[in-house]
Protein backbone atom coordinates (compact mmCIF):
# COMPACT_ATOMS: atom_id res chain seq x y z
CA UNK A 1 0.00 0.00 0.00
CA UNK A 2 1.40 3.39 -0.99
CA UNK A 3 2.06 6.19 1.45
CA UNK A 4 -0.74 8.68 2.05
CA UNK A 5 0.08 12.35 2.50
CA UNK A 6 -1.89 14.60 4.79
CA UNK A 7 -2.24 18.39 4.72
CA UNK A 8 -3.39 20.03 7.96
CA UNK A 9 -4.38 23.68 7.69
CA UNK A 10 -3.88 24.80 11.27
CA UNK A 11 -5.64 28.13 10.59
CA UNK A 12 -8.91 26.56 9.47
CA UNK A 13 -9.28 23.99 12.25
CA UNK A 14 -12.03 24.54 14.79
CA UNK A 15 -9.71 24.08 17.78
CA UNK A 16 -6.04 24.97 18.29
CA UNK A 17 -5.55 21.47 19.70
CA UNK A 18 -7.03 19.68 16.69
CA UNK A 19 -3.81 19.71 14.68
CA UNK A 20 -2.02 18.01 17.59
CA UNK A 21 -4.78 15.39 17.81
CA UNK A 22 -4.49 14.64 14.10
CA UNK A 23 -0.70 14.39 14.28
CA UNK A 24 -1.05 11.95 17.18
CA UNK A 25 -3.27 9.74 15.01
CA UNK A 26 -0.75 9.77 12.15
CA UNK A 27 1.93 8.43 14.50
CA UNK A 28 -0.16 5.31 15.01
CA UNK A 29 0.07 4.51 11.29
CA UNK A 30 3.35 3.98 9.46
CA UNK A 31 2.23 5.03 5.99
CA UNK A 32 1.17 8.67 6.61
CA UNK A 33 3.28 11.75 5.89
CA UNK A 34 1.74 14.87 7.49
CA UNK A 35 2.32 18.49 6.48
CA UNK A 36 1.11 21.27 8.78
CA UNK A 37 0.34 24.63 7.15
CA UNK A 38 0.80 27.70 9.33
CA UNK A 39 -0.30 29.89 6.42
CA UNK A 40 -2.05 29.09 3.14
CA UNK A 41 1.16 30.19 1.39
CA UNK A 42 2.71 26.98 2.78
CA UNK A 43 0.40 24.89 0.58
CA UNK A 44 2.40 24.97 -2.67
CA UNK A 45 5.72 24.00 -1.02
CA UNK A 46 3.94 21.10 0.67
CA UNK A 47 2.45 19.95 -2.64
CA UNK A 48 5.87 20.36 -4.31
CA UNK A 49 7.25 17.82 -1.84
CA UNK A 50 4.25 15.49 -2.05
CA UNK A 51 4.41 15.19 -5.84
CA UNK A 52 8.00 13.96 -5.60
CA UNK A 53 6.86 10.92 -3.60
CA UNK A 54 4.61 7.96 -4.27
CA UNK A 55 1.43 9.20 -2.59
CA UNK A 56 -1.81 8.53 -4.44
CA UNK A 57 -3.97 9.46 -1.44
CA UNK A 58 -4.10 13.03 -0.18
CA UNK A 59 -5.91 13.66 3.11
CA UNK A 60 -7.09 17.26 3.50
CA UNK A 61 -7.72 18.44 7.05
CA UNK A 62 -9.17 21.91 6.64
CA UNK A 63 -12.20 23.80 5.46
CA UNK A 64 -13.78 24.04 2.03
CA UNK A 65 -11.30 26.74 1.00
CA UNK A 66 -8.33 24.49 1.77
CA UNK A 67 -9.79 21.77 -0.44
CA UNK A 68 -10.50 24.25 -3.24
CA UNK A 69 -6.94 25.61 -3.15
CA UNK A 70 -5.37 22.13 -3.09
CA UNK A 71 -7.41 20.71 -5.96
CA UNK A 72 -6.89 23.86 -8.05
CA UNK A 73 -3.13 23.76 -7.57
CA UNK A 74 -3.00 20.04 -8.40
CA UNK A 75 -4.88 20.54 -11.68
CA UNK A 76 -3.44 23.84 -12.90
CA UNK A 77 0.17 22.92 -12.13
CA UNK A 78 -0.29 19.35 -13.44
CA UNK A 79 1.32 18.10 -10.28
CA UNK A 80 0.47 14.42 -10.54
CA UNK A 81 0.57 11.98 -13.43
CA UNK A 82 -2.76 10.69 -12.16
CA UNK A 83 -4.87 12.91 -9.95
CA UNK A 84 -4.77 11.64 -6.36
CA UNK A 85 -7.68 10.30 -4.39
CA UNK A 86 -8.66 12.93 -1.84
CA UNK A 87 -9.96 12.39 1.67
CA UNK A 88 -12.03 15.31 2.97
CA UNK A 89 -11.69 15.66 6.74
CA UNK A 90 -14.18 18.18 8.21
CA UNK A 91 -12.00 20.68 10.07
CA UNK A 92 -13.47 24.03 9.01
CA UNK A 93 -16.58 25.97 9.98
CA UNK A 94 -19.25 24.55 7.64
CA UNK A 95 -17.49 21.72 5.72
CA UNK A 96 -19.97 21.51 2.85
CA UNK A 97 -17.63 19.37 0.74
CA UNK A 98 -16.85 16.87 3.51
CA UNK A 99 -20.54 16.61 4.34
CA UNK A 100 -21.21 15.27 0.85
CA UNK A 101 -18.13 13.24 -0.04
CA UNK A 102 -15.89 13.16 3.00
CA UNK A 103 -15.50 11.65 6.44
CA UNK A 104 -18.08 12.36 9.14
CA UNK A 105 -17.78 12.76 12.88
CA UNK A 106 -14.98 14.14 15.10
CA UNK A 107 -11.94 14.64 12.82
CA UNK A 108 -9.35 12.71 14.83
CA UNK A 109 -11.66 9.74 15.40
CA UNK A 110 -12.80 9.77 11.77
CA UNK A 111 -9.21 9.84 10.54
CA UNK A 112 -8.17 6.95 12.78
CA UNK A 113 -11.13 4.85 11.66
CA UNK A 114 -10.47 5.65 8.01
CA UNK A 115 -6.79 4.66 8.22
CA UNK A 116 -7.65 1.33 9.84
CA UNK A 117 -10.31 0.69 7.17
CA UNK A 118 -7.82 1.68 4.46
CA UNK A 119 -5.37 -0.89 5.74
CA UNK A 120 -8.06 -3.57 5.47
CA UNK A 121 -9.26 -2.40 2.05
CA UNK A 122 -12.67 -1.37 3.41
CA UNK A 123 -13.01 2.00 1.71
CA UNK A 124 -14.85 3.14 -1.39
CA UNK A 125 -14.16 5.74 -4.05
CA UNK A 126 -16.67 8.38 -5.15
CA UNK A 127 -16.32 11.05 -7.82
CA UNK A 128 -17.71 14.56 -8.01
CA UNK A 129 -17.59 16.94 -11.00
CA UNK A 130 -15.76 20.21 -10.45
CA UNK A 131 -16.96 23.70 -11.31
CA UNK A 132 -14.13 25.53 -13.05
CA UNK A 133 -14.56 29.27 -12.48
CA UNK A 134 -12.75 31.78 -14.68
CA UNK A 135 -13.10 35.45 -13.77
CA UNK A 136 -11.98 36.22 -17.34
CA UNK A 137 -11.02 34.35 -20.50
CA UNK A 138 -7.33 34.93 -19.70
CA UNK A 139 -7.36 33.53 -16.18
CA UNK A 140 -6.77 29.93 -15.18
CA UNK A 141 -9.79 28.24 -13.67
CA UNK A 142 -10.33 27.94 -9.94
CA UNK A 143 -11.91 24.57 -9.15
CA UNK A 144 -14.54 23.91 -6.54
CA UNK A 145 -18.03 22.67 -5.79
CA UNK A 146 -20.43 25.30 -4.44
CA UNK A 147 -20.83 28.90 -5.59
CA UNK A 148 -23.24 31.71 -4.89
CA UNK A 149 -23.68 35.43 -5.55
CA UNK A 150 -26.10 38.23 -4.82
CA UNK A 151 -27.94 37.85 -1.54
CA UNK A 152 -25.97 34.65 -0.88
CA UNK A 153 -22.90 36.77 -0.11
CA UNK A 154 -24.97 38.76 2.40
CA UNK A 155 -26.22 35.51 3.95
CA UNK A 156 -22.65 34.19 4.35
CA UNK A 157 -21.57 37.42 6.03
CA UNK A 158 -24.61 37.18 8.32
CA UNK A 159 -23.65 33.62 9.26
CA UNK A 160 -20.05 34.53 10.06
CA UNK A 161 -20.91 37.64 12.06
CA UNK A 162 -24.04 36.47 13.89
CA UNK A 163 -24.21 32.67 13.98
CA UNK A 164 -20.68 31.26 13.97
CA UNK A 165 -19.62 33.79 16.61
CA UNK A 166 -22.01 32.17 19.09
CA UNK A 167 -20.29 28.83 18.60
CA UNK A 168 -22.50 27.16 15.98
CA UNK A 169 -20.51 24.96 13.59
CA UNK A 170 -20.99 22.70 10.60
CA UNK A 171 -24.58 21.60 9.86
CA UNK A 172 -25.94 23.45 12.90
CA UNK A 173 -24.42 26.70 11.65
CA UNK A 174 -25.91 26.17 8.18
CA UNK A 175 -29.37 25.34 9.54
CA UNK A 176 -29.46 28.27 11.97
CA UNK A 177 -28.07 30.70 9.41
CA UNK A 178 -30.57 29.65 6.75
CA UNK A 179 -33.60 29.84 9.04
CA UNK A 180 -32.60 33.15 10.63
CA UNK A 181 -31.70 34.82 7.35
CA UNK A 182 -34.91 33.74 5.59
CA UNK A 183 -37.02 35.07 8.44
CA UNK A 184 -35.02 38.29 8.60
CA UNK A 185 -35.31 39.03 4.88
CA UNK A 186 -38.92 37.86 4.61
CA UNK A 187 -40.24 40.30 7.21
CA UNK A 188 -37.75 43.17 7.08
CA UNK A 189 -38.08 45.11 3.82
CA UNK A 190 -34.83 46.93 4.55
CA UNK A 191 -33.14 43.56 3.97
CA UNK A 192 -34.46 43.33 0.41
CA UNK A 193 -30.98 44.23 -0.77
CA UNK A 194 -30.13 45.59 -4.17
CA UNK A 195 -30.73 43.78 -7.46
CA UNK A 196 -27.92 41.86 -9.07
CA UNK A 197 -28.15 42.97 -12.72
CA UNK A 198 -26.86 39.91 -14.56
CA UNK A 199 -26.44 39.05 -18.21
CA UNK A 200 -26.87 35.32 -18.74
CA UNK A 201 -25.53 33.97 -21.98
CA UNK A 202 -27.77 31.37 -23.57
CA UNK A 203 -26.85 28.41 -25.78
CA UNK A 204 -27.41 30.56 -28.88
CA UNK A 205 -24.76 33.02 -27.69
CA UNK A 206 -27.23 35.80 -26.97
CA UNK A 207 -27.38 37.46 -23.57
CA UNK A 208 -30.51 37.74 -21.47
CA UNK A 209 -30.62 40.65 -19.05
CA UNK A 210 -32.19 39.76 -15.74
CA UNK A 211 -32.24 41.30 -12.27
CA UNK A 212 -31.49 38.60 -9.72
CA UNK A 213 -31.69 38.43 -5.95
CA UNK A 214 -29.48 35.38 -5.74
CA UNK A 215 -27.82 32.74 -7.91
CA UNK A 216 -26.46 29.42 -6.62
CA UNK A 217 -24.77 26.45 -8.24
CA UNK A 218 -23.17 23.19 -7.13
CA UNK A 219 -21.94 19.83 -8.43
CA UNK A 220 -22.32 18.14 -5.05
CA UNK A 221 -25.08 15.61 -4.40
CA UNK A 222 -26.01 17.19 -1.06
CA UNK A 223 -25.22 20.24 1.03
CA UNK A 224 -25.33 20.64 4.81
CA UNK A 225 -28.30 20.21 7.14
CA UNK A 226 -30.37 18.47 4.47
CA UNK A 227 -30.67 21.71 2.47
CA UNK A 228 -30.51 21.32 -1.30
CA UNK A 229 -32.25 24.22 -3.10
CA UNK A 230 -32.03 22.73 -6.60
CA UNK A 231 -34.78 20.99 -8.55
CA UNK A 232 -33.82 21.26 -12.22
CA UNK A 233 -34.28 18.48 -14.76
CA UNK A 234 -31.59 17.02 -16.98
CA UNK A 235 -28.36 15.08 -16.69
CA UNK A 236 -25.88 17.98 -16.81
CA UNK A 237 -23.72 17.93 -13.67
CA UNK A 238 -24.04 21.56 -12.50
CA UNK A 239 -27.18 22.37 -10.52
CA UNK A 240 -28.20 26.03 -10.87
CA UNK A 241 -30.87 28.03 -9.03
CA UNK A 242 -31.64 31.71 -9.59
CA UNK A 243 -34.23 33.91 -7.88
CA UNK A 244 -35.47 37.05 -9.60
CA UNK A 245 -35.44 40.49 -8.01
CA UNK A 246 -37.53 41.55 -6.22
CA UNK A 247 -38.28 38.31 -4.40
CA UNK A 248 -41.91 37.25 -4.22
CA UNK A 249 -43.56 34.97 -1.66
CA UNK A 250 -40.15 34.31 -0.10
CA UNK A 251 -41.31 32.59 3.08
CA UNK A 252 -43.79 30.30 1.33
CA UNK A 253 -41.31 29.54 -1.47
CA UNK A 254 -38.55 28.74 1.04
CA UNK A 255 -40.81 26.36 2.97
CA UNK A 256 -41.58 24.47 -0.24
CA UNK A 257 -38.00 24.38 -1.51
CA UNK A 258 -36.49 23.34 1.82
CA UNK A 259 -39.00 20.49 2.11
CA UNK A 260 -38.25 19.34 -1.45
CA UNK A 261 -41.57 20.46 -2.90
CA UNK A 262 -41.53 22.43 -6.14
CA UNK A 263 -45.01 23.55 -7.23
CA UNK A 264 -45.45 25.11 -10.67
CA UNK A 265 -46.07 28.58 -9.23
CA UNK A 266 -42.42 28.82 -8.16
CA UNK A 267 -41.32 29.60 -11.71
CA UNK A 268 -44.09 32.17 -12.18
CA UNK A 269 -42.91 33.85 -8.98
CA UNK A 270 -39.33 34.08 -10.23
CA UNK A 271 -37.74 30.94 -8.77
CA UNK A 272 -35.78 29.08 -11.47
CA UNK A 273 -33.71 25.90 -11.29
CA UNK A 274 -31.98 23.99 -14.08
CA UNK A 275 -28.91 21.87 -14.90
CA UNK A 276 -26.02 22.92 -17.09
CA UNK A 277 -22.48 22.08 -18.22
CA UNK A 278 -21.42 25.69 -18.74
CA UNK A 279 -22.72 29.07 -17.71
CA UNK A 280 -21.58 32.55 -18.71
CA UNK A 281 -22.81 35.66 -16.97
CA UNK A 282 -21.81 39.23 -16.24
CA UNK A 283 -22.46 41.21 -13.12
CA UNK A 284 -20.68 43.50 -10.70
CA UNK A 285 -20.42 42.02 -7.22
CA UNK A 286 -18.75 39.48 -4.94
CA UNK A 287 -18.91 35.71 -5.38
CA UNK A 288 -18.65 33.14 -2.59
CA UNK A 289 -16.97 30.00 -3.94
CA UNK A 290 -16.46 27.24 -1.35
CA UNK A 291 -16.42 29.90 1.35
CA UNK A 292 -13.82 32.09 -0.40
CA UNK A 293 -14.70 35.59 -1.66
CA UNK A 294 -13.92 36.62 -5.24
CA UNK A 295 -14.86 39.74 -7.22
CA UNK A 296 -16.13 39.83 -10.79
CA UNK A 297 -15.21 42.15 -13.64
CA UNK A 298 -18.53 43.49 -14.99
CA UNK A 299 -16.91 44.06 -18.39
CA UNK A 300 -15.99 40.40 -18.87
CA UNK A 301 -17.80 37.07 -18.78
CA UNK A 302 -17.68 35.05 -15.61
CA UNK A 303 -17.22 31.54 -17.03
CA UNK A 304 -18.42 28.53 -15.05
CA UNK A 305 -17.70 25.21 -16.71
CA UNK A 306 -17.63 21.56 -15.69
CA UNK A 307 -14.67 19.81 -17.31
CA UNK A 308 -12.79 18.04 -14.48
CA UNK A 309 -13.60 15.62 -11.69
CA UNK A 310 -12.21 14.92 -8.24
CA UNK A 311 -12.22 11.50 -6.58
CA UNK A 312 -12.71 11.02 -2.84
CA UNK A 313 -12.19 8.05 -0.55
CA UNK A 314 -14.76 7.48 2.20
Amino acid sequence: MSTASMIINSKSTRSPLLADDLLYVTKRHDDIRPYVLEHISDLDPALDDIEKGDSNTLILAGGDGTMQATITSAINKRRFHDQPNYVALPCGMTNVIANDCGLHGPPATSLDNFLWRRGRGEIKRVERPLIGMQLSERQEAIYGFFLGAGLFHTAVQFSRQKVQKIGARRSMAVALSTAAFILKTAFDKSEEGTPLPARLRGEDGDYIDRDLSIILMTTLNSLSAGIFPFWGDGQAPMNVTAIDYPRKNLLWAALNILTNRHPKWLKDSGYHSWNSDVLRLRFDGPIVFDGEIFHTNPEEDLILKVSEKAAFLV
